[in-house]
């Protein structure tokens, strides 16, 4: 299935901002289905700093989430009217339980707590879905502070998680789609060169021959190919086992050990008895597992321009650009140098990089938009699955005793 991917989302914004950017930066998408995730930027986290207390900062932490709901719903109704479907992404946690250095401005995640509680309300009235981000990286994060209290599953900031964190939210999204746990089943039986079940797969030229087995076979999907920086979420969640299981199961092989290959290559040895219960080649180097970590390296491009590049741009005219009445270039410019020296003044490095971004590269959007959709075609056209020769070779017999 081709699906279009727009990143839609900017560093440092809220709900609000979703409605006030709505008819320039996410309509025009025509997005059959959206994902709504808003919180951390709504809550108000300063007024949670340890010198703010009273019934007068109780109520502005109030308001900044009754207004936070008001704008979701918004939000919601504006991409219900464009008739897309919606998928509530609950706000991932705040740490306010770790021993990160950067301050704890605590009571921050219950505050996120309320707004994961109302988008749930808000999706059940809109019938439409949830996914529950806040909840399992905190469970996840709690587990791992009870065994050690300097983990964390947040960053240093207590705000952004990391490549562990994000692979966890990636694996609840799936889930919550309910995706197959199976890249592909291919079951056989050697000793009657039988095939006995295929699911995702296409098997054929089946053939025996030196007590081993060959065989082509199409699958209709790729293993997934988990980045290094990710690879502790393994740890944590059954990623692989609920969602990542490549399954190859040979019965009727005499006892031994047995060297797998794939095109030629070497891919493990295994038993018979291995083979018999069945092993999961997503886990192993296979070319089935290159040819999805061309087309993710193609996809990390391409994010690349959009977090790099265009999203930068679409924060610049929605932070700063928008606000102008007199909409001319030269208005433009001005505004985006007082900005940028603001911003120098104040020693806000991120707020100088956006702008001075802007300034270098805006006028390349359109090609940069070009580069990052061919990207995409690229990455379909280099994900499109192969078939592949498997070869089983016997590499060493067991004999039983008296034979």
């Amino acid at each position: 299935m081709r699906v279009d991917f727009f990143n839609c989302g900017l560093s440092g914004d809220s709900a609000g901002g979703g409605v006030s950017r709505y008819a320039w930066d996410i309509a025009p998408r025509k997005p059959t289905v959206a994902t709504l995730m808003f919180g951390m930027n709504d809550v108000g986290r300063s007024r949670y700093a340890k010198d703010k207390n009273g019934p007068e900062v109780e109520a502005q932490r109030q308001s900044a989430i009754d207004n936070h709901c008001a704008k979701m719903k918004e939000l919601a109704g504006l991409l219900m009217k464009d008739g897309s479907k919606l998928i509530f992404l609950t706000p991932s946690p705040y740490d306010q339980t770790g021993r990160q250095k950067t301050e704890n401005l605590y009571g921050v995640d219950y505050a996120l707590g309320a707004c994961a509680y109302e988008a749930r309300k808000l999706a059940d009235s809109l019938n439409s879905g949830t996914v529950g981000f806040h909840l399992s990286l905190n469970r996840l994060n709690s587990e791992g502070q009870a065994k050690d209290p300097n983990y964390t599953i947040i960053g240093d900031d207590r705000v952004h998680p990391g490549p562990i964190g994000h692979l966890v939210m990636g694996y609840c999204f799936l889930k919550s789609q309910g995706q197959s746990p199976y890249v592909s089943v291919c079951e056989l039986d050697a000793a009657k060169v039988q095939v006995l079940k295929q699911q995702g797969c296409a098997v054929s030229k089946l053939d025996a021959k030196d007590g081993g087995l060959s065989f082509e076979s199409r699958e209709s999907a790729l293993p997934f190919p988990v980045d290094k920086g990710a690879q502790p979420a393994l740890e944590l969640i059954p990623f692989t086992k609920d969602l990542n299981q490549e399954i190859l199961r040979v019965e009727g092989l005499q006892e031994g050990s047995y060297e797998l290959s794939i095109d030629g290559q070497a891919v493990a040895k295994f038993s018979a008895a291995e083979l018999k219960e069945g092993v999961n080649l997503a886990i192993l180097d296979t070319p089935q597992l290159k040819q999805a970590q061309e087309a993710l390296a193609l996809l990390k491009k391409r994010a690349d321009i959009y977090s790099s590049k265009l999203r930068t741009f679409a924060a610049v005219r929605h932070f700063i650009l928008s606000k102008l009445q007199d909409k001319s270039p030269e208005a433009e410019k001005k505004a985006l140098d007082e900005a940028l020296e603001r911003n120098k003044k104040t020693n806000f490095a991120y707020g100088v990089m956006q702008i001075e971004t802007y300034l270098k590269f805006a006028l390349d959007a359109e090609k940069l938009q070009k580069e990052a959709d061919e990207l995409l075609d690229k990455a379909y056209a280099a994900s499109q699955p192969k078939p592949h020769l498997f070869e089983l070779k016997q590499t060493k017999r067991v004999y039983a005793p008296g034979t």
